[in-house]
């Protein structure tokens, strides 16, 4: 099954000549169309800031703590105890 994509939306841009020069030089480069270089553009870019925000980081302090509990978790508690039983009998009753 094939799935058109349907382009009704319309975002109009001011540009002044220099960015407009360089757009064009790229796209022909490329050999794309003004518009769809310009979408691809936009895709790659806004894929870029979005990985980046959302993306986790840690610090020093951090990762010495992941490590520390990697390699010395503590201890269950009661209502640790009860999910891992809780998850248990799920799985079980879902068995094949």
């Amino acid at each position: 099954m094939r799935t058109e994509n349907i382009k009704s939306d319309v975002l109009k841009v001011r540009i002044d000549s220099e960015t407009l020069q360089l757009i064009e030089q790229a796209r022909a480069h490329v050999n794309l169309d003004k518009s769809k270089f310009i979408r691809q553009c936009i895709q790659e870019r806004s894929k870029a800031i979005i990985s980046e925000h959302e993306r986790t980081r840690f610090n020093t302090e951090d990762w010495e703590l992941f490590f520390s509990m990697l390699d010395n978790p503590p201890k269950p508690t009661e209502r640790m105890k009860m999910a891992a039983k809780t998850y248990q009998k799920i799985i079980a009753a879902n068995e094949i």
